[in-house]
């Protein structure tokens, strides 16, 4: 009898025990961590475990467009006939090519899906910095009659080191985009389309050296530059690394203002955002 009140004693004191030492617990997961919380008062725990994942996959809507960014590139005249070179009435126009640089800073895209990431059109606005360094010791000016034209400087009186003309053109896109894969990893990409512009702000910059030391002079003029433009563009990439070329239907001079040529670009993008 006296055993078997013992035995009853021991099993309750052991059964509360084992309650105090191990009560209810909710397990909360966070990525690859936990966090154990324990019930004092299991009987009103209704949750057992919550798992939390907070990871939110990128769109590739924004990836797999490659207009954003800034790119570098040369730039040079063509006539109307697409040559690159120069008659006795043009030859002042001729350019330094290793001088004449571009560079855009394409700030925002917009893309419009057609066919999931494979195709689709995409907009934006960009910034482009032209700077057409000629290759002659000329004066850039302009009249009523003749519209932009030049007048030649004595390099024995004064030799250019700088002689450029440069433009500062707002660019909005229009552009057919494909990709091989939707995965940036591992798609190829094409796009082409046009670019209009519209330049705004227009001048040129002469360096020059003498005896008495160095000068600089800045002349902001509009010299008959056409101010709206539109360029054909095309650009290749892979992953976020990319070319283009762009050739302008638009002369570089207004309609009779000065000689019909063409701004052309090509270069590559740097920065892809």
């Amino acid at each position: 009898m006296r055993f078997s009140l013992t035995l009853l004693i021991i099993t309750c004191f052991s059964d509360f025990s084992l309650s105090q030492v191990v009560p209810d617990t909710t397990n909360i997961t966070i990525d690859d961590k936990t966090i154990i919380v324990i019930d004092e008062n299991p009987e009103e725990l209704a949750v057992d475990t919550i798992s939390v994942n907070p990871t939110v996959k990128k769109s590739s809507k924004t990836e797999l467009t490659h207009f954003a960014g800034i790119d570098f590139g040369f730039c040079q005249l063509i006539d109307a006939n697409g040559s690159f070179g120069r008659d006795t009435a043009t030859d002042w126009l001729s350019l330094n090519g290793g001088r004449s640089v571009s560079w855009r800073w394409n700030i925002y895209e917009q893309k419009f899906r057609i066919y999931q990431d494979y195709v689709g059109v995409y907009t934006g606005l960009g910034i482009a910095f032209n700077n057409f360094t000629f290759s002659r010791n000329i004066d850039l000016t302009q009249n009523d009659e003749k519209g932009a034209t030049y007048i030649a400087v004595d390099a024995a009186e004064r030799k250019y080191s700088k002689n450029k003309l440069r433009t500062t053109v707002v660019q909005i896109p229009l552009m057919l985009e494909f990709n091989t894969s939707d995965n940036i990893k591992k798609s190829f990409s094409f796009s082409f389309g046009a670019i209009a512009g519209w330049a705004a702000f227009i001048n040129s910059k002469q360096k020059w050296e003498t005896n008495e030391g160095v000068f600089i002079r800045r002349n902001k003029d509009d010299f008959n530059i056409n101010p709206f433009n539109v360029d054909l563009s095309a650009r290749i990439g892979y992953r976020k690394a990319s070319i283009f070329a762009s050739y302008a239907l638009t002369p570089l001079f207004s309609k009779n203002q000065g000689v019909a040529v063409f701004p052309v670009t090509f270069g590559i993008q740097l920065v892809q955002y």
